[in-house]
């Protein structure tokens, strides 16, 4: 075996090899020299937020925060580095109590291996804060009026008017309310709407939601909007018997009221009506002046309607005066006798005609049916010659039935 070594120069050829492979190391390592590599802006990854948040805790601070990877190795190996893949990350499983906390991290060179990797800094600063649940109100604004010709009610219905929000109780400290809004300057009809909304503090500044949880992120509006008219208000008199309704006349305050309801609701009313009031009575009363319940009706609604109106009656342009009629005027009764002396009658009517009527042209009488011996109280029954005049009043009189003595 010596032999065919040496007659092979094994030697020779096996040292030549060997000095061959060891210049060949030292130019690969000449040309791949150790360098490193800085990466900024890496973010920081949060491990256990799953676990701190069945904790009650969350990060208030600190989750955005970036560290810069310093990485040390070969120029081939670090050429081979990708950003997207280098991690930073921090665990938050351990934390139990609210506070400031300075945490290690661990860094990673994305998979390369004879990569080091330094951190700067070694360590981030996260502050984590108790969750807590608030109820707020919600407020909405109404942005423009429905188009002419539609009114809108004042009250409208939210769904829900309170939502529960959730997170860092100092950042729900400052929420005060829920904020949305809507514009009905298109609306025609009653609408139900959904709103998104956003939590303000007491002084109507938006609160950064970024760490607040929204279970209901929106609401429900519900807006009535009504087709809208002015209509006259109305009164039925009851004239006095025999007396044009031509010399009273009267006027309601407010005259007219404007009303909504539905487009074919509105179609039916060309005006709403009072009820009846008796001109007798409110002459027998002296009054001029009445107070009126105003009652809409069944699917109308209005804004500006009172509930109750005033009439106003001018009698002006009627006659009215007071006739003294003596009993030798009275209709004679066979059998009768009248004690009443004399009876003062109320007479309505025309201005002209009352003017000109005196104590003849009234005639007194009563109903002698089924009176029996003696004195008796009995209705009058009045009447006139004259045209479009009246008696006002209920009038009574004493007669006494004379029993007639035979020869």
């Amino acid at each position: 075996m010596m032999e065919w070594i040496r007659k092979h120069d094994m030697i020779t050829k096996g040292l030549s090899l060997f000095v061959a492979f060891l210049l060949w190391i030292y130019v690969i390592d000449a040309s791949d020299p150790e360098e490193s590599k800085t990466f900024s802006g890496v973010g920081i990854q949060i491990l256990g937020l799953d676990t701190l948040h069945e904790n009650g805790l969350t990060v208030l601070e600190g989750a955005d925060t970036t560290v810069k990877l310093i990485l040390s190795g070969k120029r081939t190996k670090l050429g081979t580095v990708d950003r997207d893949k280098l991690t930073a990350t921090v665990d938050v499983s351990g934390i139990t109590i609210a506070g400031e906390y300075n945490l290690s991290y661990m860094a990673k060179a994305g998979g390369v291996d004879g990569v080091t990797v330094r951190r700067d800094p070694s360590q981030i600063t996260l502050k984590i804060d108790r969750i807590i649940k608030k109820s707020v109100p919600v407020k909405l604004a109404i942005q423009g009026a429905p188009p002419e010709g539609y009114l809108m009610d004042s009250d409208y219905v939210l769904t829900p008017d309170a939502v529960d929000v959730q997170g860092p109780e100092q950042e729900l400290q400052n929420v005060s309310y829920a904020y949305a809004s809507i514009d009905v300057s298109e609306m025609k009809q009653t609408s139900t709407v959904k709103l998104s909304y956003t939590l303000m503090d007491e002084e109507g500044n938006a609160v950064d939601m970024k760490n607040i949880t929204l279970p209901n992120p929106s609401i429900s509006a519900t807006i009535t909007v009504h087709k809208a008219g002015d209509v006259p208000l109305t009164l039925d008199l009851t004239p006095i018997p025999g007396v044009p309704e031509s010399v009273v006349s009267y006027t309601i305050e407010p005259s007219n009221v404007q009303i909504k309801g539905t487009t074919e609701k509105l179609a039916t009313i060309n005006s709403i009506n009072l009820g009846s009031v008796s001109l007798v009575s409110l002459l027998e009363n002296n009054e001029t002046e009445i107070t009126l319940p105003l009652i809409l009706p069944n699917g109308i609604t209005s804004d500006n309607a009172p509930s109750a109106v005033t009439v106003k009656f001018d009698f002006s342009h009627m006659g009215d005066k007071t006739l003294t009629i003596p009993a030798a005027q009275f209709a004679a009764q066979d059998g009768f006798e009248y004690v009443t002396p004399s009876l003062d009658v109320r007479v309505v009517g025309m201005d002209q005609m009352v003017s000109a009527l005196t104590a003849e042209d009234i005639t007194v009488s009563f109903d002698p049916a089924g009176l029996e011996d003696g004195e008796h109280t009995v209705a009058a029954i009045i009447t006139s010659n004259a045209e479009d005049v009246a008696i006002l009043g209920k009038y009574e009189i004493t007669v006494t039935k004379v029993t007639q003595v035979t020869q």
